[in-house]
């Protein structure tokens, strides 16, 4: 505060002529004193810092879907580079259908004996493995998000926080489970130590899509 800082300069004028003989007239340190006014306007201060919401359970698990969004981006990159093994499949597949005659059918065979053309276990392992991180994380993803826009989720945890005196901040970790719709949340105490969290199962059943949904808006937002 600007008056504290006065005060201690003042004060220190005030001492020095004072060990010298120096009277210091009325009103000389006035200008340092604190009004009801300004009192009134920090204590103000200091409970707008108090009530101010910095992060709360819905920031929390808006970045838990972000997190989720980054990793599915990932999973994505990873799926496309497995297809590129069966897109030669699928074009062996359309030169065989097309050849009619026997020189197109002796071309084919000859192209497939000059080419690898093979699919290994292991290129569908990699192809199958990308697939099924794209859903899990597309799960997350799409959970976190509709929790953090599910009040009863996000009030309760607030609320459970601020009677534990937990920030929210210090969380643990941060599951959701599409197959049981159960989202849990674990938290920090303020000693660092495993305090304990919050779950919800069930809340979000409405926020589900049918795979029909899945293939429509594939169709029309991926091609």
């Amino acid at each position: 505060m600007d008056q504290v800082r006065l005060s201690r300069t003042l004060a220190a004028g005030a001492s020095y002529y004072a060990g010298v003989g120096g009277i210091a007239p009325d009103g000389s340190v006035t200008a340092a004193q604190l009004s009801v006014q300004m009192v009134s306007a920090y204590n103000d201060a200091l409970i707008n810092v108090q009530n101010a919401t910095y992060y709360n359970t819905s920031m929390l698990l808006e970045d838990q879907a972000d997190l989720a969004l980054d990793n599915m981006s990932v999973a994505i990159d990873a799926l496309v580079d497995a297809t590129t093994t069966f897109a030669t499949v699928s074009a062996v597949a359309d030169m065989a259908a097309e050849a009619d005659t026997v020189q197109e059918q002796m071309d084919l065979q000859d192209t497939v004996s000059v080419s690898d053309m093979s699919v290994t276990d292991a290129d569908v392992e990699e192809y199958n493995t990308a697939l099924a991180d794209v859903e899990t994380y597309a799960q997350e993803a799409a959970g976190f998000l509709a929790a953090s826009n599910n009040v009863q989720i996000t009030a309760s945890t607030d609320d459970w926080a601020n009677r534990n005196n937990i920030s929210v901040a210090a969380y643990s970790s941060v599951t959701y489970d599409a197959t049981t719709d159960l989202l849990i949340m674990e938290f920090y105490n303020q000693g660092s130590e495993a305090w304990g969290g919050v779950g919800f199962e069930g809340y979000l059943n409405g926020d589900f899509k049918t795979a029909g949904d899945i293939y429509e808006a594939g169709i029309a937002y991926g091609g």
